[in-house]
């Protein structure tokens, strides 16, 4: 029967996009419902070996599997272009990362003009006596 030969399959699930209905099928190919099907049987979507998921609901496990990093360490075989590519792209990021950081250090280290280092600290004396006077305020209540 077919479902022994799948159990001996490497990957345990498939995953098909439906393009009329906008949802995802998701078979899992070790699943016992398998084991006593025939070449010519379909798998009915009301089986336990199928799970189907809407669109969105796929989107956001994808989302929510890239935030905790999980698809970093997805093995996709077969496709070392892309990963070429990616090592690539990761390089550049960080790259730009360093980037912005140089220009950041740079701008704080602007040479400030004698008015403006004046009216920041006369801005610094009116916060100091401010917060002194409502400390003071609040002593006394």
């Amino acid at each position: 029967m077919v479902g022994m030969f799948l159990k001996d399959r490497e990957v345990q699930y498939t995953a098909n996009r439906d393009e009329v209905t906008h949802t995802w099928r998701i078979l899992d190919t070790w699943h016992e419902d398998l084991a006593n099907m025939g070449p010519e049987d379909e798998v009915d979507d009301n089986s336990k070996s199928v799970t189907v998921i809407t669109e969105g609901a796929f989107i956001a496990i994808v989302k929510e599997a890239a935030r905790l990093g999980v698809l970093q360490n997805a093995a996709f075989e077969g496709h070392t272009a892309l990963e070429d590519e990616n090592l690539a792209l990761r390089e550049q990021i960080l790259d730009l990362e360093r980037n912005i950081n140089t220009t950041t250090e740079e701008i704080q280290h602007i040479n400030k003009s004698e008015s403006f280092l004046l009216k920041e600290m006369a801005m610094q004396t009116m916060l100091k006596l401010t917060s002194m006077s409502d400390i003071e305020n609040l002593t006394k209540d």
